[in-house]
C-alpha cells in the first residue's frame, strides 16, 4: 500500500518563524523566553503529530488540525507569562484563511485531533527535566577554568541541559560529546585564543556576516 504522505501548506501560526517571533519579540518586560531550542522543538513535534495523524484528510483539515496544535503547544511553553493574546491571535487569523469552520463535523474532528497531538507531546516533555535545577560548582581560579561572570548569575546558563531527555529518541547523549579544549599548557592553546579574539574584535576583519548574525541569534537568551 503507498504511504500518503502529509501535504500541509504551511500556514502564519506554525511556520517556524512565528514560533521564534513569540519567543524573541512578545515576551517583553524583563521575562526569561524558553529555551531557544526546546520550545520550537515541542511546537514542531506536535505538528507533525497533528499532520501524520490527519494525512488522509483534506488540507483543510490537516491545516486547521497542525493550527491547533501549535497554538495548544505554544500556549503551555508561555502559560507561565500569560502570553495568551498575540498566540490566539495568530489563531483566529488563520482559520479564516483555512476556510473548514471548527463547529463543523470535519472541523470539530480536525481541531480535536490538533489538540490531542499536542497533548501527547506535551506529556511526554512535562517531567523531562528540563525544571530540574543543577547546582553548578566552579572550578579553581586558574586560566583556562571558566569562571562566574561578574555581575552576572550565581551559575551558568542552564547546567542541567545535559540531562535533560533527548528529543526524536536519539538515544544516550553522552555519544555526542566533544573533546576537551587544550589545556593552557598545550601550544595549540594560543592559537585558538587568539582565533577566538580575531572573530569577537568589534570590528574583525575576519569574522562573516553569517557568523555575526549568528552570534546576536544566540545572545537573545544567553545569561553568561
Amino acid at each position: 500500500m503507498k504511504t500518503v504522505e502529509p501535504r500541509i501548506k504551511l500556514t502564519n501560526l506554525h511556520r517556524s518563524d512565528q514560533t521564534s517571533l513569540l519567543v524573541n519579540g512578545t515576551v517583553i518586560g524583563g521575562i526569561q523566553s524558553p529555551p531557544s531550542s526546546w520550545a520550537p522543538a515541542i511546537v514542531h513535534g506536535a505538528i507533525y503529530l497533528a499532520a501524520t495523524k490527519s494525512k488522509t484528510q483534506s488540507l483543510a483539515y490537516q491545516q486547521l488540525a497542525v493550527s491547533h496544535a501549535a497554538h495548544n503547544s505554544l500556549v503551555w511553553i508561555f502559560h507561565g507569562t500569560r502570553n495568551y493574546n498575540p498566540t490566539n491571535a495568530a489563531l483566529k487569523a488563520v482559520i479564516s484563511k483555512i476556510g473548514l469552520a471548527s463547529n463543523s463535523t470535519d472541523g470539530a474532528a480536525a481541531v480535536k485531533t490538533g489538540r490531542e497531538a499536542a497533548k501527547t507531546v506535551l506529556l511526554a516533555r512535562s517531567d523531562d527535566g528540563n525544571n530540574d535545577f543543577v547546582d553548578y560548582t566552579f572550578g579553581p581560579p586558574t586560566p583556562g577554568v571558566y569562571q562566574v561572570t561578574p555581575g552576572g548569575a550565581p551559575v551558568p546558563d542552564v547546567p542541567h541541559s545535559r540531562f535533560v531527555k533527548l528529543f526524536a529518541a536519539v538515544g544516550d547523549v553522552s555519544k555526542f560529546e566533544v573533546p576537551p579544549p587544550p589545556s593552557t599548557s598545550d601550544p595549540k592553546y594560543e592559537q585558538y585564543l587568539l582565533e577566538v579574539k580575531a572573530q569577537g574584535e568589534r570590528n574583525s576583519t575576519v569574522r562573516t556576516k553569517f557568523n555575526t548574525e549568528t552570534a546576536y541569534f544566540w545572545r537573545e537568551s544567553s545569561i553568561t
